[in-house]
């Protein structure tokens, strides 16, 4: 855990269960790529990563790294900084926490975190399956 009062971080850690990681893991990361990036960054939290250099050990492409370092942004877990370097920056120690045990559950559990991922509500697909509903 990065940031904060050892007081205020042993709270938030032991407030969080592994369903929350689950639930945020869901709602907010979405993506298996995204999920790769965090491990990643989160692995070298005061590390500024190039795109070219997440690209490259991620052994993905620019187009999914894009797209999850997008959805980590907005879930505060990563910031860019300048027009180029990327680094795990969470914007609370709520989300420290929060990040740093979607990690450990990945590492200890992936086949949990990546279902998780594939539960994931995706409104495109749910306004598709909505199309084909029976109305009364």
């Amino acid at each position: 855990m990065r940031g904060g009062t050892a007081e205020s971080m042993r709270l938030a850690e032991a407030d969080m269960t592994e369903q929350d990681a689950l639930d945020f893991v869901r709602n907010c990361i979405g993506s298996i790529w995204a999920l790769e990036v965090l491990v990643l960054l989160g692995a070298e939290p005061k590390r500024r990563w190039s795109l070219d250099q997440i690209v490259r050990e991620s052994r993905s492409s620019r187009a999914a790294v894009k797209g999850g370092l997008a959805l980590l942004a907005g879930a505060g877990l990563v910031a860019q900084i300048g027009d180029s370097e990327y680094r795990y920056n969470p914007q609370s120690p709520t989300l420290d926490t929060i990040g740093d045990l979607v990690q450990k559950l990945y590492s200890n559990k992936p086949t949990t975190v990546i279902a998780a991922i594939y539960q994931s509500p995706n409104e495109k697909l749910r306004t598709f399956a909505e199309a084909f509903e029976l109305k009364e």
